[in-house]
């Protein structure tokens, strides 16, 4: 192991490149070149900050030091909470056949990780009072390049809180501190050239209140350094019409400050009708704004017309090879996808024969979710049921579990066939019933 030194450093750090946490640390202790060389392996790239440590804390030292600093490459900040009372019926019903002592053991074990969570998140307080920390710590990170902000991704080791984790009714969100928190970091990356950046529930009325979203748009100047934008609103805080005019209005500004991107995520999950889509204008949204390098687009859950989506799709036309409609959604473990696409105005027969001749680089397209058109009594109605193929990174996936004949899902490789090599429109032979 000694003949190691004479190695060029570049080798060395190659070494370190492939090893564990635990290796670099054995490894440091062999020589001293070897412990200056694996000084800046002993982080991860990735740092992730909970609600109950003071991780905030020590990420600001990180960034402060000079031999650290340069480690960390992306951050992820979880933000979110379970409701007590539906995470420990849900987990009830979940272990109802289990033996009582088997159920009491788990269930006991839980309710002990939950309540050390509580405690700490109590003592550390909420994120946005730590904000001056997070940005000089960010300032101060010379190869930040992605961000996440996650609410629904459960970094937790009790295993039990990570399966009640994956049921939308059992978190809850605190929707005036979460404007705060996400506020803070929106402050923290003022100014940071990030290549990508990603929310999973972001409260969309948070662009409807002026004072928020001015803040945003103040401190969100450098987004034209983004390369992928990975949105999930949450739209179940707009009360009526107008307000969802304004805050479509709202972050259609944000997201036209992003220009430079090559992949865009937009979904809506709205947690308070799990089973709805949201009614979206891309003219409100968009008006006539193009993403000029945009490659890969994915949209989720929502509900809008065939001409206007398909005018949006035809925009980028020269530029997009990967589309993929639909998704998951707010769907359970055991249920079908949920966050397809509506149209209120046209069919899916118009919409894909119209996407052969708009997008003529297109090479790859997935469907996920219900897929229903308007006008029951007509003909022309539309309704499919897909089960997804790949993931959002296009790598293939299992058959759910979930899919089964009674239920009449189908995947959508004979749609997209038709769209990249015409032929017969499939969806006469595979058009389903009403969901």
């Amino acid at each position: 192991m000694l003949s190691m030194d004479i190695l060029p450093v570049e080798l060395l750090r190659l070494v370190f490149s492939h090893c564990d946490p635990k290796s670099v640390r054995n490894l440091r202790e062999v020589t001293r070149i070897l412990a200056d060389v694996g000084y800046e392996y002993l982080l991860s790239p990735r740092f992730t900050a909970v609600s109950w440590r003071n991780d905030i804390e020590r990420l600001h030292s990180i960034a402060l030091h000079d031999r650290l600093r340069g480690s960390i490459r992306s951050i992820c900040i979880f933000l979110g909470e379970l409701s007590y009372y539906d995470a420990w019926s849900t987990s009830w019903f979940q272990h109802f056949v289990s033996p009582p002592d088997t159920r009491n053991e788990l269930m006991g074990s839980a309710r002990q990780a939950f309540d050390r969570i509580e405690r700490g998140r109590k003592i550390v307080g909420p994120l946005h009072l730590r904000s001056d920390d997070l940005r000089e710590a960010c300032s101060a990170l010379p190869y930040l390049e992605d961000f996440e902000v996650t609410f629904t991704r459960c970094p937790l080791d009790n295993d039990l809180l990570r399966e009640v984790f994956d049921y939308p009714s059992c978190r809850k969100l605190d929707r005036p501190l979460t404007y705060s928190n996400l506020d803070a970091i929106i402050s923290a990356l003022h100014g940071i050239r990030l290549s990508s950046f990603k929310v999973d529930r972001l409260p969309l009325e948070i662009f409807r209140l002026a004072v928020h979203r001015n803040h945003w748009y103040n401190n969100a100047q450098a987004f034209d350094s983004l390369y992928t934008l990975n949105w999930t609103l949450d739209p179940s805080g707009l009360q009526g019409p107008g307000s969802a005019f304004r805050a479509v209005n709202g972050l259609g500004r944000i997201l036209q400050l992003a220009k430079n991107l090559r992949k865009l995520r937009l979904a809506f999950h709205p947690y308070s009708s799990e089973n709805s889509k949201f009614a979206l204008s891309f003219r409100e949204l968009f008006y006539d704004f193009t993403y000029k390098h945009l490659t890969d687009l994915t949209l989720e859950g929502l509900s809008c017309e065939e001409e206007d989506l398909k005018d949006f799709l035809a925009r980028h036309g020269h530029t997009l090879r990967r589309l993929r409609l639909g998704g998951r959604g707010l769907a359970k473990p055991f249920e079908v996808s949920l966050g397809g696409v509506h149209l209120y105005e046209g069919t899916f027969k118009a919409l894909f024969t119209g996407l052969r001749a708009k997008l003529p680089n297109l090479e790859r397209l997935h469907l996920e979710g219900i897929f229903e058109c308007e006008h029951h009594d007509l003909p022309s109605h539309e309704a499919y049921n897909f089960y997804p193929l790949t993931n959002e990174d296009w790598g293939e996936v299992p058959r759910p579990k979930w899919v089964r004949s009674s239920r009449h899902t189908i995947n959508c490789i004979p749609f997209e066939r038709y769209v990249l090599h015409g032929g017969s429109y499939p969806g006469n032979a595979l058009v389903q019933q009403s969901y």
